[in-house]
């Protein structure tokens, strides 16, 4: 059922990097502000962070031990369905609005 099969690396998958295109992972941590130290990471094989700012904010926000929580993240993260997955958790979002087209946003941002 998988749409792509790395023979060296069964786990990564085929991402863009840059203008050219890599066999790699996705990786993903949450830094505390105070110390920069890393509180949570996952390693993943998709191929952008639309759908990992829930996961992460949640992941994070349990090893903080805390119940209010506000995260930064930048526009690769803008999702509808994750935004709404962290403001239920008590998680306050910041996360930069991405620059597309009409069609294209209205895709992102409805999740």
């Amino acid at each position: 059922g998988e749409q792509q099969v790395s023979l060296t690396d069964p786990d990564s998958r085929r991402m863009k990097s840059g203008m050219r295109t890599e066999v790699s992972y996705n990786v993903q941590a949450a830094v505390e502000a105070k110390h920069k130290l890393i509180v949570a990471h996952e390693v993943t094989n998709g191929v952008n962070d639309l759908h990992a700012l829930g996961s992460m904010a949640s992941k994070a926000q349990a090893e903080l031990g805390v119940e209010g929580l506000t995260v930064v993240a930048d526009r690769g993260y803008y999702n509808a369905s994750e935004i709404k997955a962290c403001v239920d958790v008590g998680v306050t979002p910041l996360v930069a609005k991405p620059d597309l087209g009409q069609l294209a946003a209205r895709a992102v941002y409805e999740g």
